[in-house]
């Protein structure tokens, strides 16, 4: 007769039943229950200290700075390089209207010509700097100009043409350019252009004498 082999005896499992079936233990069972050995407890996971080296290589590293290519600059910068015909232009247009202006003072550091040269030679003096800034070179202005045949009130009138035609050339600048801060010079320029219409203006109306 062959006997069928058991399988191991599960003593954890057999104590869960035993407990259910008989909760206490009877001095007349045959049967005793030996308590399991209790598992030991986990260890602290103990990680073993980094090097220096290492240490060194997980802190954040510094991103060195680049510097913008000249290029890359959009204001006044070596991108704009285009605009310095344009600058030329205003810069000549600026000096013919301050000789002009001085030769209509007659040598006077006093009265509205006077006044208007030396408002004409610091919007050339802009135009200089944003000249230099874009090109690092200077940039002299032909010195032609002056009043012509003209004196007194016609001369006063060819100027108010001229500084409304000037306001126009500016603000046309200031759009055609893609330099921001050439365009608030133009149209800064163009509105100042238009006040000194308005002062020719105002001094026309107060008598051509």
């Amino acid at each position: 007769m062959n006997e069928t082999p058991t399988a191991p005896l599960d003593q954890a499992a057999f104590q869960r039943v035993w407990r259910r079936v008989m909760p206490q233990d009877r001095t007349d069972c045959p049967f005793t229950l030996e308590e399991l050995p209790l598992s030991p407890a986990p260890q602290p996971l103990v990680r073993a200290p980094l090097a220096q080296a290492s240490v060194q290589a997980l802190a954040p590293q510094p991103v060195p700075v680049q510097a913008l290519p000249p290029q890359a600059i959009p204001c006044l910068g070596e991108a704009s390089a285009e605009e310095l015909p344009t600058l030329k232009k205003r810069m000549d247009a600026a000096a013919l209207s301050r000789n002009a202006y001085r030769s209509l003072s007659g040598g006077r550091r006093q009265g509205i010509a006077a006044a208007l040269a030396a408002a004409k030679n610091r919007q050339l003096r802009r135009l200089g700097a944003a000249y230099f800034l874009i090109s690092g070179q200077d940039y002299t202005p032909s010195q032609k100009g002056g009043a012509g045949s003209s004196a007194g009130a016609l001369a006063l009138r060819e100027r108010f043409r001229a500084e409304q035609a000037e306001a126009a050339d500016l603000m046309d600048a200031a759009r055609d350019t893609g330099d921001p801060c050439l365009s608030q010079l133009y149209r800064e320029l163009a509105e100042e252009n238009h006040g000194f219409a308005d002062r020719i203006r105002s001094r026309l109306e107060q008598g051509r004498r």
